[in-house]
């Protein structure tokens, strides 16, 4: 990834209304999620692959110190320009080599880190590794794309309004892959099926699904949206 890249993707969001308004409507609902796991300030949050720092800020009500984790040294050197927030600390590592101390965190969180984990080894270890991570009744929200993620409905609407191109090039009955570009540079993904992941993280977390579309219908968001919503919010506690 480079600045020049991802720069573009930062204007993109804020001068494309559509864009723009669907990010509102994931963190919108990924805030929702995390009121109801948390009436009270938690001590310690953590944010995987926390991009240039938009769902970290998401996590600053909701915790007094706060750790977000990036890959990429351009997006963390944007995170750390754009967040001044005194109680957040980046960390430019993959998640997989990341380190801190077992049961450090009181919140992990994390948008669109899960489509980037490739195969169900790293899958099995990287919940294991949140798992480790997180304190005993400690708190999830992991926004993930949708069940409509990689229909032909969805590519035509992302085509034509969101100038986002998918290629999928492998279907399987537990995830997707393929690969997706907003700007000519097409980026590896597998998209992973909600309901497999939930059954799949049920064996460390209490886990649920936010209602996402009964937020999106109440609150009157993505109003010109007429089809399944792409994503999901799945959250809950640590057994």
């Amino acid at each position: 990834m480079t600045v020049y890249r991802w720069k573009n993707y930062d204007r993109y969001k804020s001068e494309v209304n559509q864009v723009r308004e669907y990010y509102d409507a994931v963190h919108r609902c990924h805030r929702l999620a995390l009121e109801s796991l948390l009436p009270d300030q938690a001590e310690t949050a953590l944010d995987i692959a926390c991009g240039h720092g938009e769902s970290t800020c998401i996590l600053e009500p909701f915790a007094k110190n706060i750790v977000g984790v990036d890959s990429s040294e351009d997006l963390i050197d944007i995170a750390k320009q754009q967040n001044k927030h005194a109680a957040t600390d980046y960390v430019c590592t993959p998640f997989s080599e990341f380190e801190a101390p077992e049961q450090s965190f009181d919140i992990i969180s994390s948008a669109w880190y899960l489509n980037h984990v490739l195969t169900i080894e790293e899958l099995e270890s990287a919940i294991d590794k949140v798992a480790r991570l997180l304190k005993r009744g400690g708190g999830i929200a992991f926004v993930v794309p949708g069940n409509s993620f990689t229909t032909r409905r969805i590519q035509e609407i992302a085509r034509r309004d969101f100038q986002w191109r998918q290629a999928w090039t492998h279907e399987r009955p537990e995830s997707t892959e393929g690969v997706f570009s907003f700007d000519g540079n097409w980026i590896q993904t597998r998209v992973w099926q909600p309901f497999f992941l939930m059954k799949f993280m049920s064996e460390w977390f209490d886990i649920h699904a936010w209602d996402v579309k009964g937020t999106l219908v109440t609150e009157g968001l993505l109003q010109n949206l007429v089809c399944e919503p792409p994503f999901e919010v799945l959250y809950g506690y640590r057994r």
